[in-house]
């Protein structure tokens, strides 16, 4: 049986790590051994011995990365055991396969999030509710101003942006893993003339498809289309096309961005899109306060993202011993 202690998780240079065990969580550099929470590459370092994750996070790090990485896979839920300490993953609600960290040491429970988030979301599973004594929380959108409004809302809004020109070829930008698909699942039930994705949101959806996540359908988007030939169309592109040499291409286009943080003004209006959609994958400001309630942690450290508001606000308003990863010792 391992003790109790207080610094069984512990933020490093390479992230975030357990001593007790020798495993890294989601490493920014090479490592022995290493659970991967999900498969975006802000989350996966190449070079690592062994990689830990879900089933699902397999095939997509697979997709991604290529086949010559060394994985274990696990279902949800089951129990790992290494050196005495019991890990399992547990549905984060980010994308698909994304996973919290469940360790247990002794009789000592400590939770990792990952990324999570709280809305509904047809091509995932839904965060799991899950009550520990240490919980370490992502606070990428910890600030108030960040309140999501509703999926449905947000697909609207995409719709009648595009249905308002229809003599321009309509370009969303968006990340090919997991927002991507969660738009499709939506916009498939609009009425578009086309929607046309660029081969790396397709790939990905394929993976999707095989675990069952249906609604993702759509043209592929190559060199061999006739660009002014897409009036009236919707594209979904990755970020990196956002560039002049490729938008000239097009006689008459407009652009958007689908992300949580259009949410900020100043932001949305420098960016050079033409137009900002406030959806994420990510809780937002209410979700995060929810998530770290219901954990019931009596010790709470915020990791992504600068989580000192949401720390002085639960502080105060419920005098939680909150504070952000970077003061562990």
């Amino acid at each position: 049986m391992v003790n109790s202690k207080q610094n069984l998780i512990t933020q490093k240079s390479k992230g975030l790590y357990c001593e007790s065990a020798n495993i890294w969580i989601d490493p920014y550099k090479p490592v022995e051994k290493a659970i991967i929470s999900h498969a975006h590459s802000d989350h996966f370092s190449k070079g690592c011995g062994e990689y830990i994750c879900s089933i699902e996070t397999g095939f997509l790090l697979r997709k991604r990365f290529g086949n010559n990485i060394n994985l274990k896979v696990i279902d949800y839920d089951k129990k790992l055991l290494i050196n005495g300490i019991n890990f399992s993953l547990h549905p984060s609600g980010h994308i698909l396969g994304s996973s919290q960290i469940k360790i247990m040491a002794g009789s000592e429970k400590w939770l990792i999030t990952g990324d999570l988030k709280r809305q509904k979301d047809n091509t995932c599973e839904s965060y799991e509710r899950i009550k520990s004594d240490f919980l370490i929380c992502e606070s990428t959108f910890g600030l108030p101003i960040f309140n999501w409004e509703s999926t449905d809302k947000i697909i609207d809004d995409i719709t009648n942006w595009v249905s308002q020109s229809e003599d321009s070829t309509s370009i969303l930008f968006c990340y090919s893993l997991g927002k991507a698909q969660r738009l499709l699942s939506h916009l498939n039930s609009k009425n578009f003339k086309n929607i046309y994705v660029h081969k790396s949101i397709k790939k990905m959806n394929l993976i999707y498809k095989k675990f069952g996540v249906e609604h993702l359908e759509a043209k592929i988007f190559d060199n061999d289309l006739e660009i002014n030939n897409l009036k009236n169309n919707l594209l979904l592109l990755p970020l990196s096309l956002n560039n002049k040499n490729f938008l000239k291409k097009f006689k008459k286009v407009k652009t958007g961005f689908a992300s949580g943080w259009m949410s900020i003004r100043a932001l949305k209006k420098r960016s050079g899109f033409d137009k900002g959609f406030a959806i994420s994958d990510h809780a937002d400001w209410n979700g995060l306060i929810k998530t770290i309630k219901e954990s019931k942690a009596k010790n709470i450290f915020l990791n992504h993202g600068d989580g000192e508001s949401l720390a002085k606000f639960l502080r105060d308003k419920e005098d939680f011993n909150i504070k952000q990863l970077k003061e562990i010792k």
